[in-house]
């Protein structure tokens, strides 16, 4: 048996990746009232799961069987459920929020809540129907669309973003 030797591995320089490489930068867009709409509903879905919780819980343990055995591992079963639901939920409400969108000039590029990158055609050529409009509120400080908008291979995808978000940019430079 020969002794063992160190072995080099070569490994290639990894480049570091700019941002979409669809057209020059024209506007940077984050998505504030469609991220604030979406924590505030996520939010406000944990706290009424809380609550439900908060009272099935303690109806259990005021019931005159809740110190048998097994139904402690129901409880904890049931509890178990409700974190599983809750984490699920709020990834649900998270999800349709993008972080922001890069319009540039011969693409839309939209950045997800994940960090997904979705590539549109231009802000003139963009096919997007409102869904639904909210109006600002308690949710969000300003109104917010569920918009609908087909990608560069023809699937559509849904957002909830700040009203006039996907709009061209302005043709008028600042001096």
């Amino acid at each position: 048996m020969s002794s063992p030797r160190p072995v080099r591995i070569p490994r290639t320089r990894s480049v570091p990746r700019g941002p979409a490489s669809a057209g020059d930068l024209l506007d940077h867009r984050p998505n504030g009232a469609g991220t604030q709409r979406a924590f505030r509903f996520a939010l406000l879905y944990l706290f009424v799961l809380l609550l439900l919780d908060l009272v099935l819980v303690s109806l259990d343990l005021t019931s005159s069987e809740a110190s048998s055995p097994g139904l402690q591992g129901d409880l904890h079963l049931f509890l178990a459920i409700a974190v599983l639901l809750a984490v699920g939920s709020v990834v649900f409400a998270l999800s349709p929020a993008p972080r922001f969108v890069d319009v540039r000039s011969t693409a839309v590029v939209i950045v997800g809540r994940w960090g997904s990158r979705v590539t549109f055609p231009a802000a003139d050529r963009l096919d997007a129907r409102v869904l639904r409009h909210y109006s600002a509120g308690w949710l969000s400080s300003q109104p917010v669309d569920l918009v609908s908008v087909t990608d560069l291979l023809g699937r559509r995808h849904t957002y909830q973003i700040e009203s006039g978000l996907l709009s061209p940019p302005s043709e008028t430079a600042d001096p």
